[in-house]
């Protein structure tokens, strides 16, 4: 089943925004009621203590302990392998106020992303879950607990707690909490071969299968891959360099590991790290900002992702289609950046139902 391939494709925003809009309301809207019914067990769910026990997890039994949290194995042909952060604590200036440091809300957001990626793979999901508690872990982990066998059977958890090297704890509260984490995933996972970094505010409109394939088009030289921007980076409010036309939206980030190992400038991290200290005090959006930077200096090493891989609101908002790609295909995977999903902006596209922003717009 693949709801993105009914989604149809427009010319131009301008004459048929309406339309788009309303196809994916339609498509996204039957992956949110597959969703829904497990929004309030995700909250409510008992939480296990941080002894070494062991939870059922579907795809087998998972193990917290030493070790085992955290495992990594070489990357097949029978599995797809994504990086997912969660990090609760407390969002300070410039993190974007109590809403976007809401845990719920990323849980909440976490189990429509999970689902749709259920909904639609055809080959087993590997989440590698970062956190900052292994009680918030669980919490994800029980999500699929109330689904029925044939979907716990595609999903494979295991938890690893954040890290940052020991003189770098500064950047665990940039932007969002431990949004910077995502830089450091190729030095906590040195045993894997490639995997995929997502946001959690992501709903797949095309299966997670194909997403995974986008690694058989790199070159010999491509260590990572994302989709371009499309705005911000050309506007007077950015102040750094960054990849392309457009810059780089990191909200999905195909990571191919073992290639990173070898990255130029000394390592992946040293390379980062250096590009973090000669603009740290330009930097308004993190990780991100990092990352384009980088790439910038090293585009040849780059896999850029097409549009409709990361298509976000903002793509289709101004009366023209910034994303030709998703004209031709549909869009394969929303992205609700900025809060796009629970703000109340636009309300075609809320399907959080404990929202307080987007019940005052009713």
């Amino acid at each position: 089943m693949n709801f993105g391939s009914h989604l149809r494709t427009w010319r131009g925003c301008e004459r048929s925004r309406p339309v788009v809009l309303l196809s994916i309301v339609f498509y996204t809207g039957v992956i949110c009621l597959f969703a829904k019914h497990n929004f309030r067990q995700a909250e409510e769910t008992a939480t296990l203590d941080d002894a070494g026990q062991e939870i059922e997890v579907a795809g087998g039994r998972e193990r917290t302990d030493a070790n085992m949290i955290g495992a990594s194995q070489k990357r097949t042909e029978q599995e797809i392998v994504f990086f997912l952060i969660l990090c609760e604590g407390e969002a300070g200036d410039g993190q974007g106020g109590k809403l976007a440091a809401d845990i719920s809300r990323q849980l909440r957001q976490a189990a429509v992303m999970l689902k749709s990626a259920v909904a639609l793979a055809t080959k087993k999901l590997r989440f590698l879950v970062i956190a900052d508690s292994k009680k918030l872990y669980h919490k994800f982990a029980e999500i699929p607990s109330h689904w029925p066998e044939e979907y716990q059977r595609k999903i494979t958890m295991e938890y690893r707690y954040v890290w940052y090297p020991p003189n770098r704890v500064d950047m665990r509260n940039m932007f969002r909490v431990c949004a910077t984490e995502r830089l450091f995933l190729p030095e906590m996972f040195p045993e894997l071969d490639a995997a995929i970094y997502i946001d959690t505010d992501l709903i797949f409109m095309r299966p997670p299968d194909d997403l995974w394939n986008e690694f058989d088009r790199f070159n010999d030289r491509q260590v990572a891959a994302m989709a371009p921007c499309l705005y911000h980076y050309g506007s007077k409010r950015n102040k750094v360099p960054f990849y392309g036309t457009s810059g780089l939206n990191a909200g999905i980030m195909h990571l191919n590991l073992t290639r990173l190992s070898t990255f130029p400038d000394g390592g992946w991290i040293p390379a980062n790290m250096k590009v973090f200290e000669q603009y740290k005090k330009i930097i308004k959006l993190a990780d991100q900002d990092i990352l384009n930077i980088l790439f910038h200096k090293h585009p040849d090493l780059l896999f850029e992702l097409g549009c409709q891989w990361n298509y976000r609101l903002w793509q289709c908002s101004q009366g023209t289609n910034m994303c030709p790609h998703a004209a031709k295909e549909g869009a394969s995977a929303l992205h609700g950046n900025a809060m796009a999903f629970v703000s109340g902006q636009e309300m075609k596209l809320q399907f959080d139902e404990h929202n307080p922003a987007a019940e005052k717009t009713k």
